[in-house]
């Protein structure tokens, strides 16, 4: 079949091109182990090969460790901890026995792969838009900086967009096994997912939840058997520590595209928290009153996506990248049945290739910089809303 692009679309689609290489070729840098999330994990994987990961949240150890990957002879640096759940360093483990420059190029190469994925995904879930939409879908992907991020600075949000893309996939296509399997996976970042693992119980998918459960059990005693059981306490130790002291750590507050960013800025440091866990609760309640009906399922998940990333308690600048299935997902809809909503999703995907590029590339270094994802994060959660509150109007299809 002929593929037919309107001159304007070709040239979005070079431009997002040849932004997308000019956001890769700084990843292939040779120093992929310092000074970036890859170092924390290393850390964490480094501990467990040498037998401590009974103390695998022991941040003092964390930092000799750290040290030690960095070549310093002082611990006195700034630590990077590592903070996700243990079963993540458990999983890894193997890349420790490689030296840390060979790792790193290792968990690149398992990121790549990831990526690819991801967009094969992509391709596939728009596969009833027309050929020019579906080219958009990836190139857009490519041309967006945090995409390229992730990568560069060796992160897990991947691999937890991959799992969340496969939980959706599996829960809209009634495979309950797989879905409980992808949503204990993605479980590596466990504050993505507090609110999509709301839908099985607001759905009563008792099967699935029944696996989930199981599985979880299982994974639990494993690590437990591993570590300790003291090693939960630990965790929650460790990440009361990182909230608390958040700058400290690296985790700063005023740069988290969400509410907590939110807050950060607007009420009292004490009551920040307190504020974020009420604000979470709230999502879940929201969450169980969206699922009151099945119909829309996909604009549904992609809503309970985005209220989960505004909601997050911790919320990194790449961890924002999970917003680009809730977009494809609410776009979808948009296509056939709210087509005066595509112009606000080209304007979206305007801002999201354009604004982070013309940041960098300015040498713009302030707030805006790492928080521009949450306008499109918060228009997304808008359309959304629109397009359920409209879902028995009838549009003509826009191809």
């Amino acid at each position: 079949m002929q593929l037919r692009v309107e001159p304007t679309r070709l040239l979005l689609i070079a431009a997002q091109l040849l932004l997308a290489v000019a956001y890769a070729l700084p990843v292939l840098r040779a120093e992929q182990a310092r000074h970036s999330d890859f170092l924390s994990f290393y850390t964490a994987w480094e501990m467990v090969r040498d037998g401590q990961g009974a103390r695998l949240y022991d941040l003092d150890l964390q930092s000799d460790y750290q040290a030690k990957a960095l070549g310093l002879q002082s611990s006195h640096f700034a630590l990077l901890p590592f903070i996700n759940p243990p079963h993540a360093a458990l999983i890894f483990t193997p890349i420790a026995y490689l030296p840390s420059s060979s790792a790193a190029w290792l968990f690149l190469t398992l990121n790549c792969c990831l990526a690819t994925w991801v967009l094969y995904r992509l391709w596939q879930l728009a596969s009833g838009w027309s050929q020019a939409a579906r080219i958009l879908l990836i190139t857009t992907t490519l041309a967006t900086e945090v995409f390229w991020y992730n990568l560069g600075t060796g992160t897990m949000t991947l691999l937890v967009f991959a799992c969340l893309m496969e939980y959706f996939l599996a829960m809209r296509d009634g495979r309950d096994v797989s879905a409980a399997v992808w949503l204990i996976a993605s479980t590596i970042k466990p504050q993505l997912m507090v609110l999509p693992a709301v839908v099985p119980f607001a759905m009563r998918r008792w099967r699935l939840i029944g696996v989930a459960v199981s599985f979880a059990l299982i994974v639990g005693l494993g690590v437990s058997l591993a570590f300790g059981f003291h090693i939960w306490r630990d965790y929650l130790g460790v990440l009361s520590e990182v909230s608390a002291h958040g700058e400290k750590y690296g985790a700063v507050p005023r740069l988290m595209s969400n509410l907590r960013m939110i807050l950060y800025w607007t009420v009292t440091p004490q009551a920040v928290l307190p504020l974020v866990c009420l604000g979470l609760f709230g999502g879940v309640v929201i969450s169980f009153w969206l699922w009151r009906s099945a119909h829309d399922f996909g604009v549904r998940f992609a809503l309970t996506i985005l209220l989960g990333v505004f909601l997050a308690p911790h919320l990194n600048y790449q961890d924002t990248i999970v917003a680009i299935l809730p977009a494809a997902l609410s776009y979808d809809f948009a296509r056939t049945k709210r087509v005066t909503l595509v112009p606000a999703f080209q304007l979206l995907m305007l801002t999201a290739t354009f604004l982070p590029a013309l940041l960098l590339f300015t040498g713009y270094s302030g707030l805006l910089l790492w928080i521009w994802p949450l306008p499109v994060v918060v228009g997304l959660s808008v359309i959304c809303a629109r397009e359920l509150s409209h879902k028995h109007l009838n549009a003509k299809p826009h191809l």
